[in-house]
């Protein structure tokens, strides 16, 4: 009877692990963005990417595309770009230096 227990809580404990493993790798995955610079031009992609937006620090908004693909072109200074991807908004901070 204690080796059948003891194999029970094993087998239970590796499980809530894998579970929990699972779980948090899933969380880990949505975002899939990538952000690149190419001159002074900013470029987001993603192919789950619905919309980018790029705001000043003062929260005006610069510019706004749509789709896969998003092109900004930037000057000196620091802007926030905020992506919906997989239907959640991803937040970055962008610093031209």
């Amino acid at each position: 009877m204690r080796t059948y227990l003891r194999k029970v809580s094993y087998l239970l404990t590796f499980c809530c692990l894998l579970a929990g493993f699972t779980f948090a790798n899933a969380a880990h995955n949505k975002e899939e963005l990538s952000v690149r610079f190419r001159e002074n031009t900013l470029v987001v992609t993603s192919t789950k990417m619905e919309e980018a937006r790029i705001y000043s620090m003062q929260g005006k908004l610069l510019q706004k595309e749509r789709g896969k693909l998003a092109e900004f072109e930037l000057n000196r200074g620091t802007y926030r770009l905020y992506a919906k991807v997989n239907g959640e908004t991803v937040a970055r901070r962008i610093e031209l230096r």
